[in-house]
């Protein structure tokens, strides 16, 4: 036996530590004599001959493996798996790039009057039959995108439509998601949409005040605060299954008012809400406090939330070779976290007559070309975040996720720790 590459630990307090194993996400605490045998042990039979207890918890929880298992070969494995992966085929609609607010700190370039054509969403139909034509998928995912997808809510429901009896003939699974400022959610869409699995990103800039002065529309005196938090409640009222990701876009200013938003989402269902925390991208790091981030943190686990605070989610969507952005003009991308979404930035061209995608061969081959460095593939993390997106690392910017953390070692572990104990507090 032989200690697994991929694991650290931080000691929580006076002479407890806890062991964290990337590979498959499990924790051990243990105390300063079991830790220091287990660290300080040349060889793991050592800690069985003292500690057969811990040894065998060790080889349970896979700290400890066999010697002949290569286990960053098998990480590799599973990254070049989830980029193969042909079960789900991903699609991200751009219906709209315009919208109707105009959030400071957005980063797309928005096309006022911008929309999706009949001939683009007739291409989009034949596209999605085409495709499990020449590649059978058993799970498709329609993510709607933008700009603020509901302006074109019409033209949403023409695709799910045919999606969902497509999907029920072919014996598909159909998932939908949808990354909305909400403002032009009401009961009645939501019944619409309310026989389908689907998944929400719904942002919140702040308590009602701030949020309120972020988002707002110029023609009309709204309250987008209250109607995003009523709107996330009849979600989880209408439709069965749901999930709603709130997100929570913070500045230097937002988690002073915390306790407000913690107050006004109290009613939800931990079960079927996850709350994601993200620095505005144009603040700087320096100026949120670690304390305001911990505290926020601990208020949400108090509360019963999951949290994501930079969780990494393995490997990114854009990276899944069966996976592609349409744009509401028929160009299509691989990435959605780009300021334009323009001919010279797109990867190819939807044929609406024929359903086709036709792509820029040597774009789509630097999405799975293995350019990480060796530096991302020695780090025990690694199994966690497959390093940097390809993009990023092409384009010169790629940086670690743990650089951007406005925590220790120490509390993110145990921040991790917590999440997954809330996970599994849920699932019983």
């Amino acid at each position: 036996m032989k200690r697994n590459y991929f694991q650290t630990f931080e000691e929580i307090s006076s002479g407890y530590f806890l062991h964290v194993n990337f590979m498959n996400d499990s924790f051990l605490f243990l105390d300063k004599f079991a830790h220091e045998l287990y660290i300080k042990a040349n060889q793991p039979d050592e800690i069985k001959k003292k500690n057969e207890n811990l040894f065998n918890n060790l080889c349970n929880y896979e700290f400890l493996i066999p010697d002949d298992v290569d286990e960053r070969a098998i990480v590799d494995m599973w990254k070049q798996q989830e980029q193969f992966d042909t079960s789900l085929y991903h699609i991200v609609i751009n219906p709209t790039l315009d919208c109707n607010l105009s959030c400071w700190y957005c980063y797309e370039n928005k096309i006022r009057n911008s929309k999706i054509s009949e001939q683009t969403i007739e291409g989009i139909k034949r596209h999605i039959a085409l495709h499990f034509n020449v590649k059978p998928y058993k799970t498709l995912k329609l993510s709607f995108f933008g700009g603020e997808p509901f302006i074109c809510f019409s033209e949403i429901l023409q695709i799910i439509k045919f999606a969902k009896d497509f999907c029920k003939e072919n014996e598909v699974r159909l998932l939908l998601d949808f990354t909305t400022n909400s403002t032009l959610l009401d009961k009645e869409k939501i019944k619409d949409l309310s026989e389908y699995n689907c998944t929400f990103q719904i942002t919140l800039d702040g308590n009602r005040a701030q949020h309120n002065k972020i988002k707002y529309e110029k023609d009309r005196n709204t309250d987008t605060y209250r109607s995003a938090i009523n709107n996330i409640e009849l979600i989880e009222a209408i439709i069965p299954n749901s999930l709603v990701f709130v997100r929570i876009n913070f500045d230097k200013v937002t988690l002073k008012g915390f306790d407000d938003i913690i107050y006004d989402l109290d009613s939800l269902d931990r079960r079927k809400s996850i709350i994601i925390l993200k620095k505005v991208w144009q603040v700087r790091q320096n100026d949120i406090t670690k304390e305001l981030v911990v505290n926020t943190i601990d208020k949400l686990f108090g509360k019963g939330f999951i949290v994501d605070y930079h969780t990494q989610g393995k490997l990114c969507f854009a990276e899944r070779l069966n996976q592609a952005v349409i744009n509401y003009d028929g160009l299509v991308f691989k990435c959605t976290t780009i300021t334009k979404f323009n001919r010279e930035n797109s990867y190819g061209k939807l044929d609406t007559s024929t359903g086709e995608i036709t792509w820029n061969a040597t774009k789509l081959a630097n999405v799975t070309k293995d350019v990480q460095t060796q530096k991302c593939k020695d780090c025990c993390w690694y199994p966690t975040c497959y390093g940097p997106c390809n993009n990023h690392i092409i384009a010169g910017d790629a940086g670690c996720f743990l650089d951007v953390l406005k925590l220790s070692r120490k509390e993110y572990l145990m921040f991790l720790y917590k999440n997954k104990a809330k996970r599994l507090s849920l699932l019983k």
